[in-house]
C-alpha cells in the first residue's frame, strides 16, 4: 500500500546515512530513504518510517509517517498508529542550537495529505476522520517550534488481500 501511494521505507541505521548522503550527491542521485529521528509510542521506536519527497528536495523537504503496532484489536485485527510530519526546511533546535528540519506547524495539511495518498493506493476501503474526547490544538514539537490542529484523527480501514 505505501509503495503504491508513493511512499518508501526508511533506512534505519543512521550511521552510514551520512555516507550513503555523500554517495548519492556525487553521483547526482537522490537518497529517498534517508533514516528519520526515531519517535516512541507505547515504550518504543516506531516500527516502519516512511518518506515521501521529490528527488532534488529530499534533504530539505520531504513527508514522514511513523507506524506503531498498538496493543488495541478491532474485531481480531492489529490497530496501527501513525504520526505524519512534513518538513518544509532547516532551522537552530531552541533545545541545543544545532540544526534541524522545520516541521510544517499546519498538521492538518500533512493529515490530508496521507489520507489522499493512501486513499489514492487502491488498498483503503473506508476511511473518516473522528475527534477525539481532549483534542490537541496547540502544542510544542520536540524542538521547540509549534504546531497547530483542529484536533481531528485520521481513521482508515485497509484491504485484508
Amino acid at each position: 500500500m505505501f509503495q503504491a501511494a508513493g511512499w518508501v521505507q526508511v533506512d534505519r541505521d543512521t550511521k552510514d546515512a551520512v555516507l550513503q548522503a555523500l554517495v548519492a550527491s556525487l553521483s547526482k542521485q537522490a537518497y529517498l530513504t534517508m533514516p528519520m529521528s526515531q519517535l516512541y509510542l507505547y515504550g518504543r521506536p516506531q516500527d516502519y518510517g516512511f518518506a515521501h519527497a521529490e528527488p532534488l528536495t529530499v534533504v530539505t523537504t520531504r513527508h514522514h509517517l511513523r507506524i506503531w503496532k498498538s496493543p488495541l484489536t478491532v474485531g481480531g485485527q492489529p490497530v496501527w498508529v501513525g504520526a505524519a510530519t512534513h518538513d518544509m526546511g532547516i532551522e537552530r533546535d531552541q533545545r541545543n542550537g544545532n540544526l534541524t528540519h522545520h516541521i510544517d506547524p499546519n498538521v492538518d495539511e500533512e493529515r490530508d495529505f496521507v489520507s489522499r495518498s493512501l486513499v489514492g493506493s487502491g488498498y483503503v476501503t473506508q476511511h473518516t476522520s473522528v475527534m477525539p474526547p481532549d483534542p490537541i490544538k496547540d502544542e510544542k514539537t520536540a524542538t521547540g517550534g509549534s504546531f497547530h490542529s483542529n484536533g481531528e484523527v485520521l481513521v482508515l480501514w485497509l484491504n485484508n488481500n
